[in-house]
């Protein structure tokens, strides 16, 4: 499978949330997903349940902090 396909994506997210919640600049920055809430509503449609909180999250030093999506893995598929 490509490191780039979209159940690639889905994995590497998957992993991570299950772990620890994940923002969308945290997805795309370390886990190398180009559009966070496409891979999220992927997997809530296969049953997710993928909430998202709201926070503030800086991106460089010394700019403001951007209001990002912060996704947490609530329950898996049964």
């Amino acid at each position: 499978m490509t490191p780039h396909s979209a159940s690639e994506q889905d994995r590497r997210l998957l992993e991570a949330l299950r772990i620890h919640p994940v923002t969308t600049i945290e997805a795309a920055n370390d886990l190398d997903i180009v559009h966070p809430p496409s891979v999220v509503r992927r997997l809530r449609k296969r049953g997710f349940d993928i909430r998202t909180q709201w926070t503030y999250q800086p991106t460089d030093a010394g700019r403001p902090p951007h209001r990002v999506g912060q996704y947490v893995l609530m329950s898996e598929v049964a």
